[in-house]
């Protein structure tokens, strides 16, 4: 009986000193690391955001040598196409991006393959509406679209 009543009493006394560290904030484990996760998710998206409306407004403003910046250097677009074939391809384009509107990041994910990819950190995917102009009809059309943005060396590029 009284191995009960002291099993009783060291719940009790137990519960009572979880609720008072909890008060004191002693005891909240999730609650002290999840700001820290939060606030490094959140530099990581604007970050992204930051890449992408620097990509995006460069293309508005046709600053092809914004533009090519904007490209990961380890990607496959750069590693076949230097700045010299880069201005041909984009000039002889009559697709022209007119606007935009980043509407999420749908995926921020570590890079898993350093076998194919050794010199890229993160892979995002950023969807965002953009509005295209088509100079060789003169007619305007919405499109939503995924661009992929690759960090690499600590920034973030458009894949």
């Amino acid at each position: 009986m009284w191995e009960s009543k002291f099993l009783f009493q060291f719940i009790r006394g137990s519960i009572a000193l979880a609720i008072i560290m909890c008060c004191l904030g002693f005891y909240d484990e999730g609650r002290c690391a999840e700001p820290s996760i939060k606030t490094a998710v959140m530099q990581e998206e604007q970050a992204i955001i930051a890449a992408a409306k620097n990509y995006l407004d460069a293309e508005i403003r046709r600053d092809l040598p914004t533009v090519y910046s904007c490209l990961a250097p380890s990607s496959v677009y750069c590693a076949t196409h230097n700045y010299e074939a880069f201005l041909a391809e984009a000039n002889a384009s009559p697709v022209r991006i007119v606007g935009y509107k980043i509407i999420r990041i749908a995926l921020i994910r570590d890079n898993e393959d350093f076998k194919n990819f050794p010199k890229v950190e993160k892979f995002a995917q950023v969807e965002v509406d953009i509005t295209v102009f088509y100079k060789d009809t003169n007619e305007k059309g919405d499109i939503n679209f995924g661009f992929t943005f690759i960090k690499e060396m600590g920034k973030w590029y458009k894949g």
